[in-house]
């Protein structure tokens, strides 16, 4: 079996295995089925997650292993990889998840191409971009790092700049856009609504092209569709936007840099797509 291995740091001192992964946002139901299952271990012996840490404790959990079968080999563009976290490009028009009908998801491409490497455990999203917008995606190579990333997006920590063109020849340079977005059933798209969420978007001008702007947009939240929803609301629609503006070949959003602190050592680390469109 595949395992992880972690040295927590000396604030970890007699406190429990439980504890320390909950700090990493692991749930309990998960640490019950690793304890229960005997897939913990410290310094090589087998523990339990009531096990209270000493200094120098060394971390073993043996990870599940599931065959799956997928339906794609398709490759993938790998930007970072560590032991806990792969960052990979996806395309336009391609699903993160299956939606039931396609089986050629990133995940799919991405479960494959570990399965064929002999890494069994669950590699998935920790967090999706629409099918028709381009650029990165954080992917977990183990539940802890799951757990760990996905609170991170879930709770706007991580640093999120999107490359986009728009219609139409901006006047000021930078600004702000602060609404509230819902989901409108009727229209089956996303509204401006004073009973929506919060959402804010920053935007600053990279250039001006003929009749168009390309922009590069932080967005706070991560509400679906908050950079188009928000850039439409001004006049400024996403080039090829068939929702929110005007269909074209192909919708010009693509998430270009990413920013977070790795639970490892706490540093910052920072990436940038090979591409913009």
């Amino acid at each position: 079996m595949n395992m992880i291995k972690f040295n927590p740091s000396i604030e970890f001192v007699g406190k429990t295995i439980r504890e320390y992964l909950q700090s990493l946002f692991v749930g309990k139901a998960v640490i019950y089925k690793y304890s229960s299952n005997k897939w913990i271990f410290v310094n090589d012996k087998n523990v339990n997650s009531e096990y209270r840490l000493k200094e120098d404790d060394q971390i073993e959990i043996l990870l599940e292993e599931k065959d799956t079968t997928y339906f794609t080999n398709e490759p993938i563009t790998i930007i970072y990889e560590d032991d806990d976290i792969v960052l990979v490009e996806k395309p336009i028009d391609l699903l993160v998840h299956t939606d039931g009908n396609e089986y050629d998801t990133l995940t799919d491409r991405v479960g494959n191409y570990y399965q064929e490497k002999g890494y069994k455990h669950p590699v998935l999203p920790a967090h999706r971009i629409d099918k028709d917008t381009s650029g990165m995606v954080l992917f977990a190579k183990h539940f802890v790092a799951l757990a760990y990333f996905s609170n991170l997006f879930e709770n706007n920590s991580i640093h999120k700049i999107y490359r986009c063109i728009v219609e139409g020849r901006m006047e000021n340079k930078e600004g702000k856009i602060a609404s509230k977005l819902l989901f409108d059933n009727k229209q089956n798209k996303m509204v401006i609504s004073k009973y929506g969420k919060e959402a804010e978007s920053k935007y600053v001008v990279v250039r001006n092209l003929l009749d168009e702007t390309v922009l590069d947009v932080s967005i706070k939240s991560g509400r679906t569709h908050q950079i188009r929803v928000h850039l439409a609301s001004i006049g400024h629609p996403v080039v090829g936007d068939k929702i929110y503006g005007h269909e074209k070949i192909r919708l010009m959003l693509h998430f270009r840099k990413i920013g977070f602190k790795h639970f490892r050592d706490g540093k910052m680390l920072f990436f940038e797509s090979k591409s913009d469109f």
